[in-house]
């Protein structure tokens, strides 16, 4: 069996060497063309039948002995980059990417609206396959509603926009979009896309849900997007682009998404039209979910594809499905309700039992994963090969064969430049104040599995280390100043699920957050809870400010577990006790929130003026001086605390209190960001400190 494993080995690698595109074997036009025809039929109006119901989750989960050996197979290719410094090797994949000229061109002689590669791959898909139901639409006065679903940051819908109004402007098109809430802290940013610019300006067209966390996988989150859709009975087209983050568990990839791939589809089969269309992002189909689920859409639509493309990256496993002709709500509402007994846990068991599908599908299944699997471990193999390689021909065969996709991609689809109907257009996007970060991730697999098995203590030094790379432009004891002049004119107050933790934040690097979650989940570990500012720091603070008449100091923790409701009584009880002239010091407020930002920038108009300064073992240290007594902030104050308590009532809490798009536009906005990368600096420092001194106390 050995000697077996071995040979196939070989034999693959030795297959992936002579079909390289720099190779005589196959020409330029051969692999341009092959790169655009990655694509597999797996229902063409066969009669495939569901069972009965009942029958539905009754079975154990099974496996087939060849997807099995196929996933080993993939997996074997995938482990050669573990060693691989990630970054240096995207970088290189970036360069060797086939349609990387692709936006190039489009930027140069297109000009979309929002480009990016998301754009670039819908527009194909859209292009070749019907998932415009045109007939259909004709049929309902030229009218439909497509939904998205995990949209951010909202290039499909940018790509539609640009091929409907190019193709059949005619039409009367309107969409609805969900996706996980990027203004609500408790998402964790791993999950998350942090670009918010497309998101901001439509607003009235995205649905959160109904604990605003924006979770598809949320039943009453499922349900409030069914009853915002209620009004439209004209939905002929859903889009699933949802993917989690599993660049740390890269083999276990299809079966963390599995839960996302079935919420999803159930949510497509509780809203579309008969004739209509979905489209679902997926990955690799070994393992019994995905067969189950595959099946499941070749029984509810006439016909179902899977295709990956040219602009999809080459090497990795992603695919859409393609299904058009829905079958329509009669035919699966019998299965509803048991698809919702599943909804939220996710299956357990095979949706299907092994014997319920036709082995002719289990063998196109085989197939399409063959195809697929062929192709990237290929790539793989390529990019491995050419990773420090200088080889002059092969770069330049990667150069002709970019320009020719570049020429294809154009020519094939049809590009036209729209010249009126975008949604936002270039300059309002350009004019958004945000900062998108890049997901950043040291050193190879390999180095960061290690990483995760280092005693605590090595952790937090990791982590210093770590910290030691913010770049900062303000230094200890430099008072900034915190313009706000005017009361908001309106409050725009959000509450859903309560969180305790803040994961994401629009006022942080998302790489820079997870140093200051990492270093709380390793002092959890050891044991350790340590005050941050330190209550010797706040007394002799105290005892500075205080000797000052007409002064008032408000206390926070860095380290406490965030609550939004203590904060706004804080907050609420203090502006109620101050007097005119009264100067009020806030100690350990986190800036790191819409909700705390928010209640700044309000209780700021009733004062003259507002400095934030940087102390050393402190954090920041916020002085607001000569307080006016401001009727209209002090009503809001009022509002917004009853507010949290009615959220409170319902297990929810209040997490934004202002427009987030006014907070952004604050002159403000960027000195906050740097000012919480100096604090978690700072305060992994202090930590790092004084879990020392405890350890040399002990000696």
């Amino acid at each position: 069996m050995e000697t077996d494993r071995h040979y196939r080995k070989e034999k693959q690698n030795l297959f992936a060497i002579k079909n390289f595109p720099h190779d005589k074997k196959q020409t330029h036009n051969e692999y341009v063309n092959n790169l655009f025809n990655k694509r597999f039929v797996i229902a063409n109006n066969e009669c495939y039948s569901l069972p009965e119901p009942k029958v539905l989750f009754k079975s154990c989960l099974w496996k087939i002995d060849k997807l099995q050996m196929l996933r080993n197979e993939l997996n074997s290719v995938k482990n050669k980059l573990n060693h691989y410094n990630l970054n240096k090797w995207q970088s290189h994949t970036k360069q060797r990417n086939s349609a990387k000229d692709v936006m190039m061109q489009l930027k140069k002689n297109i000009q979309p609206e929002f480009l990016t590669q998301a754009w670039c791959k819908f527009y194909e898909i859209v292009s070749l396959y019907p998932l415009v139901p045109l007939n259909h639409i004709d049929n309902n006065n030229k009218r439909f509603k497509s939904i998205h679903l995990c949209e951010a940051p909202g290039a499909f819908i940018a790509s539609l926009n640009h091929w409907l109004k190019t193709n059949v402007p005619h039409f009367q098109w309107d969409w609805l979009a969900t996706t996980l809430n990027p203004y609500y802290e408790g998402n964790q940013s791993s999950v998350m896309i942090n670009d918010d610019r497309f998101i901001r300006h439509t607003l009235n067209h995205w649905c959160f849900g109904e604990d605003n966390t924006g979770n598809l996988m949320n039943l009453k989150n499922l349900d409030k997007l069914v009853k915002s859709s209620e009004s439209h009975k004209d939905i002929f087209l859903i889009i699933g682009d949802g993917s989690i983050d599993c660049v740390n568990v890269p083999a276990e990839q299809e079966d963390i998404v599995a839960h996302l791939h079935f919420c999803e589809t159930v949510t497509a089969l509780h809203l579309l039209n008969t004739g209509g269309s979905f489209l679902l992002k997926m990955f690799t189909m070994f393992e019994c979910h995905s067969v189950c689920l595959m099946y499941l859409l070749s029984c509810c639509f006439g016909n179902v594809s899977v295709f990956k493309p040219a602009t999809s990256k080459e090497g990795n496993s992603e695919r859409y499905v393609v299904c058009t002709d829905f079958k329509g709500p009669t035919f699966v509402l019998p299965y509803l309700e048991k698809f919702r007994e599943h909804y939220e846990c996710g299956p357990k068991q095979a949706m299907f039992c092994k014997d319920d599908i036709p082995h002719a599908f289990i063998e196109k299944i085989i197939e399409c994963n063959e195809f697929f699997n062929s192709q990237q471990c290929l790539v793989i193999m390529s990019n491995i090969i050419s990773f420090k390689s200088n080889n002059i021909k092969m770069i330049n065969d990667m150069k002709q064969i970019q320009h020719m996709v570049a020429h294809k991609y154009m020519r094939d689809y049809n590009l036209k430049k729209l010249i009126s109907g975008k949604i936002l257009g270039e300059t309002k996007l350009a004019a958004c104040n945000s900062i998108i970060y890049k997901k950043h991730l040291q050193g190879s697999f390999n180095e960061r599995c290690e990483r995760q098995h280092l005693t605590s203590w090595d952790q937090l030094k990791h982590f210093l280390n770590d910290s030691n790379n913010i770049q900062t432009d303000i230094s200890s004891d430099e008072a900034m100043k915190f313009n706000i002049s005017n009361v908001p004119d309106n409050l725009a107050i959000s509450s859903g699920k309560i969180f305790h933790r803040i994961y994401s934040s629009k006022f942080c690097d998302e790489n820079i957050l997870k140093i200051q979650n990492g270093v709380n989940d390793t002092l959890v570990n050891m044991g350790y809870k340590i005050q941050f500012p330190s209550a010797e720091s706040i007394n002799e603070l105290k005892e500075k400010i205080l000797v000052t008449p007409n002064r008032q100091i408000l206390i926070f923790q860095y380290t406490d577990i965030y609550d939004s409701h203590e904060i706004i009584i804080k907050i609420y009880d203090a502006l109620q006790e101050l007097t005119n002239g009264n100067t009020l010091v806030l100690i350990g407020y986190s800036l790191l929130t819409h909700l705390s930002v928010g209640l700044l920038y309000l209780i700021s108009s009733a004062f003259n003026s507002v400095k934030l300064q940087p102390c050393n073992n402190m954090g920041i240290k916020i002085t607001l001086k000569h307080y006016n007594k401001n009727l209209k902030v002090l009503e809001y104050l009022i509002y917004i605390k009853t507010m949290s308590c009615n959220a409170q009532e319902k297990g929810n809490a209040i997490f934004e209190i202002i427009n987030a798009s006014s907070l952004y536009e604050c002159e403000s906005y960027f000195a906050i960001m740097d000012i919480n990368h100096w604090v978690i600096k700072s305060f992994v420092h202090y930590i790092l400190n004084t879990l020392e001194e405890n350890i040399q106390q002990k000696k």
